[in-house]
């Protein structure tokens, strides 16, 4: 709170304002993934708040120590709890939801509007991808979608990743990012990676996949030549409260959390920030 009281006036959304710090030299690019929000899911009314708590934490965090040339913003991921008008996944499982499909739809392009026009204060480059999860693979489809479709297009400073892809990647310097939700075997993600991105791996150096799903921190580290020269698979935590269901299958314990992590374009990771509920 301290943190965000220092930014004042420019913690209310300001969409033409940019706040770079010119303290620091080295340009980064911070990566924010808020996978598994699960807006209309029973006992989640509160994510709103903490969704935009901690977008605002984490970045006011990030910008006192970092000059931010860039942030990568994933998007998707379990974004809504359910995908059809009578609240059940993508596959036709039934959901425990509070709020009804539209309402929860509503309620999520609202926070992933303010938070896009929010982040787009703090850096030159904003870029929004898009990931879907297993939960709502078309509704999150269409809010990343629409999304896309209101900002200027001639504005070259955000740029929008919409595309329905399972995997995606990104690079910043010698940094190789993958995106993803997390829900298949992870036993040959590297091999896959490096397969489908040939070029994008052979010129990179550091290389991590985020993923989401599991609404726990977790990180997997794959030596693929040397110490050096690994790949790391991060499962990140979520702001997403636990139901009955969590509570069935003795899923329970993890934190509610989100983090953003800091990437210098030639040295690979350099900080890491983590709210929590």
């Amino acid at each position: 709170a301290d943190v965000i009281a220092n930014l004042n006036p420019i913690c209310q959304v300001k969409p033409d304002l940019k706040v770079i710090n010119d303290k620091f030299d080295n340009e980064c690019v911070g990566i924010i993934s808020t996978q598994d929000l699960h807006f209309g899911k029973e006992g989640n009314g509160d994510v709103v708040d903490h969704f935009k708590a901690a977008i605002k934490n984490l970045v006011a965090r990030a910008y006192m120590s970092h000059k931010l040339e860039k942030i990568i913003y994933v998007v998707g991921g379990d974004l809504l709890n359910m995908d059809t008008f009578t609240g059940t996944t993508t596959s036709g499982t039934p959901v425990d939801n509070d709020i009804r499909a539209h309402e929860a739809y509503t309620q999520a392009f609202d926070a992933l509007l303010w938070s896009i026009n929010y982040l787009k204060q703090f850096c030159e480059n904003l870029h929004i991808v898009y990931v879907p999860g297993n939960h709502d693979r078309l509704s999150s489809y269409h809010i990343a979608h629409a999304l896309s479709k209101c900002f200027d297009p001639e504005d070259f400073s955000i740029y929008f990743d919409v595309t329905y892809a399972e995997r995606k990647v990104v690079l910043y310097g010698d940094n190789f990012f993958g995106f993803e939700h997390g829900d298949v075997t992870k036993k040959n993600t590297a091999l896959v990676y490096a397969t489908e991105f040939p070029l994008c791996w052979g010129h990179t150096t550091y290389r991590t996949c985020y993923t989401g799903h599991f609404h726990s921190k977790k990180t997997i580290e794959y030596t693929t030549e040397n110490e050096h020269n690994g790949f790391s698979i991060k499962h990140l935590p979520s702001l997403c409260a636990s139901d009955y269901w969590h509570y069935h299958n003795k899923f329970i314990g993890a934190k509610r959390q989100a983090m953003m992590e800091i990437h210098d374009r030639k040295k690979g990771k350099v900080s890491e920030f983590i709210y929590s509920v």
